[in-house]
C-alpha cells in the first residue's frame, strides 16, 4: 500500500502481517523481503 501511516503498520503487525514494505521501495528491498519469506518456508 502507498499509505505508510504508523498506526496502519502497527495494526498490520498485530494482525500477523510480516515483511511489510512501505512505498517507495527499490528492487533490493523487495528481493530481501522475498528471500526472507523463502527462508522461513524452507
Amino acid at each position: 500500500t502507498a499509505e505508510a501511516k504508523r498506526e496502519q503498520i502497527i495494526r498490520a503487525a498485530k494482525e500477523g502481517v510480516n515483511g511489510y514494505i512501505v512505498k517507495p521501495f527499490n528492487g533490493a528491498t523487495l528481493k530481501s523481503k522475498i528471500d526472507k519469506i523463502f527462508e522461513r518456508v524452507g
